[in-house]
């Protein structure tokens, strides 16, 4: 029995030293602290109030949203529930954020409860210090210190499992007093007592201009003390004339303000002096740090693409600021900029080209943040102008007229050109019909001309080419017969008069030759050969001249009347040499 008991004093005191040991204290305190750091570094969302703090008169209404700080966790919903003092306050309404999109319960409120629920969530999860999950307007009810606090509250992280990485909530609390005591906002021309200090003139290196949107989040505010003043008094929030409460006692010349919420903001600052507290400054900080959500860029619906001033609808959207200024590249040309002043969302491009064109257009919000986008589109040519009336062949006394036909009340260019000199432009005008006419101012002269036209019409926009067409300015007909007549005549003119002259010569030797009879049989034989060559010459110079005046022609080939011409001479030349040929032949016969 002793020794038992023995056994078990030592068993329970082994138990205890183990439990004591310094060395085994220190790795169950390591091993704590390493889960609690693993809790703190996980759970690091936060579901806040904003503006955490307000100074508001009985009877008056504000906003506070209910914002989630993810702290860079992806999250994909959040919910809780506020609450609140039903003497203090009541909710005039609930609106949905901007970040959830899914809502498995519609925010709602009860004001004999004094509470406000919501939950709600989005497939694509989110990540940012500042998302609002509802917007909560408020009025006051009595003087007091009512304050807004979460009662429950879960922010799930979008990993698939729906972790809560909530680690904090923060309410609000806000000061309730009558307007007696509560100074009325500037905007009501709050009216400081005799002796106090002017308002005081905000400077900024980083606002410069508060009634300009910028993308900085951290604000640096400096104002200059003036002589006598006792104390400070500063406040942001997003009301335009709040008084602020916020006191320095030792008083500042500068502040820095970090993590801007998106949107609008007031800072308020007052100086205090031994008369009491004088006016305050307003101070305007328009925060945007993102760009555009989207931007589209379209022709307007039922454009004639014929016309070659084209009007763009330019839809823009940003959730914090306006989007007024864009820049614009057509094509390769050099940017340029338009500001849209009057909100409608239009711009009229210059007159283009017909083709295909390319804009490319990058648009900036008022925090100067941007987003581009490309449009493209073409151009219709209408068609093009015909010729409907001109000459192939004119006399260089004649002055043509040409006619053609084009869309009406259109401006005809007409390109006039001589081969061999330059281009010359005419402008013309078509009538309600289509038609134009054009007469030069004085005759043509010799040489091919080629014409053509191009329109413009009365919205500028413009035709292809029309096509070619080509006039010959030739000599007078009474010249020539045919551009080859003359060049044949001034071949067969002579043909024809040797021909006389050797029919002549053989009835002179006719007549000759009882006479000499011995030499009319040589005589006969050589004329015999004599006009086999010299008929074999013509022949062949017919030949060469049509040949010649043929390869003039851009066609190669005679017109039908001189071939007939040039055939008909031949058939006559052949007769005329078998005729003479036979008589030759008849004489020789008879001297034999």
């Amino acid at each position: 029995m002793k020794v038992k008991m023995r056994r078990t004093i030592k068993k329970q005191r082994n138990m205890y030293i183990q439990k004591t040991h310094p060395a085994i204290l220190l790795t169950k305190i390591l091993f704590v602290v390493a889960l609690l750091f693993a809790a703190h570094t996980s759970l690091a969302a936060t579901l806040s109030v904003s503006p955490g703090t307000g100074v508001y008169t009985a009877g008056q209404t504000f906003t506070a949203r209910v914002v989630v700080n993810t702290a860079g966790a992806n999250v994909n919903a959040a919910e809780g529930v506020l609450s609140f003092k039903p003497g203090e306050l009541s909710v005039v309404g609930v609106s949905k954020g901007s970040i959830f999109n899914l809502w498995t319960a519609e925010p709602s409120f009860s004001n004999s409860a004094g509470t406000i629920s919501f939950s709600g969530g989005t497939p694509s999860g989110y990540t940012g210090g500042s998302g609002t999950v509802i917007s909560v307007t408020f009025r006051t009810k009595g003087a007091g210190n009512p304050r807004v606090s979460f009662s429950s509250g879960a922010v799930l992280a979008a990993d698939g499992r729906g972790t809560n990485v909530l680690s904090s909530m923060n309410g609000g609390s806000f000061t309730v007093a009558s307007a007696a005591v509560i100074p009325e906002p500037e905007t009501i021309e709050y009216i400081a007592p005799a002796n106090t200090p002017a308002a005081p003139t905000i400077t900024s290196d980083t606002h410069s201009d508060p009634e300009a949107y910028h993308a900085a989040t951290t604000a640096e505010l400096k104002w200059t003390l003036p002589s006598g003043v006792t104390a400070v008094r500063t406040l942001l929030d997003e009301q335009s004339g709040t008084i602020p409460t916020k006191v320095y006692d030792d008083p500042i010349a500068s502040i820095t303000i970090d993590e801007l919420e998106e949107g609008v903001q007031y800072f308020h600052l007052q100086f205090r002096n031994a008369d009491g507290w004088g006016r305050v400054t307003h101070y305007r900080l328009a925060v945007d740090t993102g760009n555009p959500s989207s931007f589209d860029i379209a022709l307007v619906e039922g454009t004639d693409l014929s016309n070659p001033e084209q009007v763009l609808i330019l839809t823009a959207e940003d959730e914090t600021s306006e989007v007024k200024r864009f820049l614009i590249q057509i094509d390769a040309g050099e940017p340029y900029e338009f500001i849209d002043t009057q909100g409608v969302g239009q711009i009229t491009l210059s007159s283009l080209e017909p083709g295909h064109h390319s804009i490319i257009i990058e648009a900036f919000d008022e925090a100067g943040n941007s987003l581009i986008n490309s449009f493209s589109f073409g151009i219709l040519a209408f068609d093009r102008p015909q010729f409907t009336e001109f000459p192939v062949e004119v006399s260089q006394n004649v002055i043509p007229v040409i006619k053609g036909i084009t869309r009406p009340n259109s401006e005809v260019r007409l390109m006039l050109t001589k081969l061999g000199t330059d281009t010359q432009e005419y402008t013309l005008q078509s009538n309600e019909s289509g038609e134009f006419v054009y007469i030069p101012e004085s005759r043509f002269t010799l040489g091919v001309y080629e014409l053509s036209a191009v329109a413009v019409d009365q919205y500028g926009a413009q035709s292809e080419v029309s096509e070619t067409v080509r006039i010959a300015v030739q000599e007078p007909g009474y010249v020539r017969i045919g551009s080859i007549a003359v060049s044949i005549l001034s071949v067969f003119v002579p043909v024809l008069a040797l021909l006389a002259l050797t029919i002549f010569m053989l009835w002179f030797l006719w007549g000759k030759l009882r006479r000499l009879r011995t030499g009319v049989s040589r005589e006969a034989h050589e004329a015999m050969s004599m006009l086999q060559v010299e008929f074999g010459m013509l022949q062949k110079l017919i030949q060469t001249q049509s040949a010649t005046l043929a390869a003039s022609r851009k066609n190669k080939k005679l017109t039908k009347a001189e071939a007939e011409l040039v055939e008909s001479l031949t058939v006559a030349m052949n007769e005329s040499q078998k005729k003479v040929a036979k008589e030759i032949t008849d004489v020789e016969d008879i001297v034999d």
